[in-house]
């Protein structure tokens, strides 16, 4: 629209008065006095320019109202007067209108304007060059339709305020489904201002001691409050360490971890530490020393908060002096645990945990010279029956705080504190309950192979969970028998099972039963699931995740499910599923697989190396190695020389891999598998989860032993 529009006006002049803002919809009259027979003659007639005389000059153009407010679609009228040189009105003068933004306004050609868009403007008139006043406009959003508010909800106040604290309290409105409403306007009101004191804003300042209740409320009278207390006193702060290690070889570093600290009533300000070795004390919520020398040490924490109070906690550290090259020969040491041992992990040459059945967690600090128990299981619900404990599979730490051990039934247990005490995150009660229906609770409702001669359990019904791997202190993957998977991306808080239907795992392929069995010839019912257990996991990165596995071997339809890996690239909501080479995979050799490991590159990434190895128990060995990050596995026969088969696996790096299994086997390679050498266990027996922290220092899970090594097995 073009701003200026012009129409012939009969005007008249109007005393000027004072600037006002109108906010109400308004009308301006304007009365003409009548000349001739009876009309007024107290003031001079308006000059009318005729045909027979000249047009008077024009010198001035003044337009009223001055000031005006209207709503965004609302017409007002403007009103033009034009006067000669003498200041008196000349009628019948066409004038021009401009308004100077026309996307608040719009003028028309009588001078009437309509508000189009929220803002201000000017608007004039004109003839020629001279113009008038300016007028100013101001446009605004029409009145707010009263919004559905159907309750109110406070926040901003998580303790009791001091005199002469200041917070900024927020309300929430929300409709009867409990969804916020944003733009609602509330009043602030305070029960007691004398205590707290409340403006509009919702800043709430603390006067006095006391409690006093803060309301806002909405435009429909609907209100939320909350209870505010102030108080004139201080609670100190409550001082939490946690630490990378406790204990290790000198020279050690330790990182020191203040952020669980907390204040009930106020902010921490300052962290001063001390390490108890001589040095200057250090500063910081977070902060790393170096401890030189071997010896005890403690390691003490001072918070500060904001008015003064302090906390304190202490921790011991424990440095060991480092050891002297071991001696050709010094092999593997077996350490007598009572328990049956499958896995072990340790965050230093020193610190470590192996766990086993019967709810068994070893805990050393001298590298499993000596170990102790950790019997203090805290269940959330009813705990394990005397006659069916937990079983413990693996146990996996992040730190030397914080672990998880998982095993039967669908067991998982989390510590952070170096396992003074392990809490249920997940556990499978109904193998606990009458199953059977006999009314009768014992071995029938949770055992399938028992020992009546030794009273024993071998194989329990349900979900055994072999494998636990974190990727950093959140993400972490379990896996098990029956093909299941869990999931957690909040530490282990919540564990989530990956589905096994086809629309995230592949399923097997049809399959006819073999001559001999049963129902020869006859096809395999049709399967809904793929659910070949799983031993191993290995997770890269939180969403990039190897497993790996296969079902019992008197499957006699099981193509796809004897020897297995899988891999995803997206959290497990797609798979990409290796199998068996006799049934047209590419896996090689024999039984199932129990471990696997790959190689990382210097970000952290998975690198191109990566080993499964499994085999048939004291049958028959299998080792499969990729060197392309696992799109191909080709089986090592340099190590298929060996006739019992592999249940754990360390890959410290390419060159360096030791594998260990029945019969006492421990295989080391520091050639990346070209070559392989029989390392002494001493043992006979089954050996299980093996794991190196440096080429020197390594355990390996045992048959009532924890195997230890510091030179490398050899």
């Amino acid at each position: 629209m073009n701003p200026v529009s012009s129409r012939r006006l009969i005007s008249f002049r109007f005393k000027r008065t004072p600037s006002f803002r109108v906010f109400a919809p308004f009308f301006l009259s304007l009365s003409l006095i009548a000349c001739g027979s009876g009309a007024s003659t107290s003031s001079p007639n308006p000059k009318l320019p005729d045909s027979r005389s000249k047009q008077p000059a024009i010198s001035e153009i003044q337009i009223a109202p001055t000031e005006t407010t209207l709503l965004v679609g609302e017409i007002r009228p403007f009103a033009a007067t034009v006067l000669d040189g003498a200041g008196e009105a000349v009628m019948g003068v066409e004038v021009s209108w401009r308004i100077a933004d026309p996307e608040v306004g719009q003028v028309a050609s009588d001078g009437s304007v309509k508000g189009l868009n929220v803002g201000t403007t000017t608007l004039t008139a004109f003839i020629g060059e001279v113009t008038s006043n300016e007028a100013f406009l101001e446009v605004v959003s029409p009145p707010r339709t009263p919004l559905p508010v159907d309750s109110i909800d406070l926040d901003g106040l998580s303790q009791p305020l001091f005199v002469g604290n200041e917070i900024r309290l927020v309300a929430t409105a929300r409709d009867a489904d409990g969804k916020s409403i944003p733009g609602v306007i509330v009043t602030w009101s305070s029960s007691a201002p004398g205590i707290v004191s409340i403006d509009s804003s919702g800043s709430a300042t603390a006067q006095a001691a006391g409690s006093a209740t803060v309301t806002a409320t909405a435009e429909n009278g609907v209100s939320g409050s909350m209870v505010v207390i102030v108080r004139d006193d201080n609670l100190k702060p409550s001082a939490e360490i946690a630490t990378t290690a406790r204990s290790g070889i000198a020279p050690l570093t330790v990182t020191f971890d203040a952020t669980g600290s907390s204040d009930p009533d106020g902010s921490i300000l300052s962290y001063t530490w001390t390490f108890g070795d001589g040095s200057p004390p250090g500063k910081g919520a977070v902060i790393d020393h170096t401890y030189q020398n071997a010896g005890e040490f403690k390691a003490t924490l001072d918070v500060a908060d904001n008015r003064g109070a302090t906390g304190t906690a202490s921790v011991a550290i424990t440095v060991h002096s480092p050891s002297p090259p071991p001696p050709p020969g010094s092999g593997w040491r077996p350490k007598g645990i009572n328990g049956d041992l499958f896995g072990v992990h340790f965050v230093s040459p020193t610190e470590g945990w192996a766990v086993g059945l019967n709810e068994v967690i070893a805990y050393t600090t001298d590298g499993g010279a000596t170990w102790t128990l950790q019997e203090n299981l805290v269940f959330t619900g009813s705990p394990s029956p005397e006659a069916a404990p937990i079983d413990f599979y693996d146990v996996f730490f992040t730190d030397a705080r914080t672990g998880w051990a998982v095993g039967w039934p669908e067991a998982i247990f989390k510590t952070t504190d170096g396992g003074a005490t392990w809490v249920e995150q997940h556990l499978h009660r109904g193998y606990w309950g009458d199953r059977n229906g006999d009314g009768t609770w014992d071995q029938r409702d949770w055992c399938t192979t028992w020992n009546s001669a030794d009273q024993y359990c071998s194989r329990k019904v349900g979900v055994y969970l072999r494998k636990v791997v974190f990727a950093d202190s959140r993400h972490g993957w379990t896996v098990g028998r029956f093909g299941f998977i869990f999931k957690t991306d909040d530490g282990g808080a919540t564990w989530r099972a990956i589905p096994q239907t086809g629309a995230v795992r592949p399923l097997p392929v049809p399959c006819t039963y073999p001559a001999g069995h049963s129902q020869a010839g006859q096809p395999r019912p049709d399967v809904v699931s793929y659910n070949p257990h799983l031993f191993t996991v290995d997770v890269i990165s939180p969403n990039e995740v190897w497993i790996g596995g296969g079902s019992e071997a008197d499957e006699p339809c099981a193509t796809g499910w004897l020897r297995m890996l899988g891999h995803t690239t997206d959290g497990g909501q797609t798979w990409r599923f290796l199998y068996e080479a006799e049934n047209g995979g590419q896996l090689e050799g024999n039984g199932r697989l129990f471990d696997i490991k790959f190689s990382r590159n210097v970000d952290g990434s998975a690198g191109p190396i990566g080993w499964a190895v499994g085999g048939n128990g004291t049958a028959r060995a299998n080792a499969l190695q990729t060197t392309d990050g696992g799109q191909t596995w080709r089986q090592v026969r340099s190590a298929s020389n060996f006739s019992n088969a592999y249940y754990g696996l360390a890959l410290l790096s390419p060159s360096d891999i030791w594998m260990a299994g029945w019969g006492g086997l421990i295989l080391h390679s520091s050639d990346g598998g070209a070559s392989w050498r029989q390392q002494t266990s001493g043992t006979s027996s089954q050996l299980r989860r093996v794991f190196f922290f440096d080429k020197n220092h390594g355990w390996i899970a045992g048959q009532g032993q924890v195997f230890r090594t510091v030179s490398g097995g050899d």
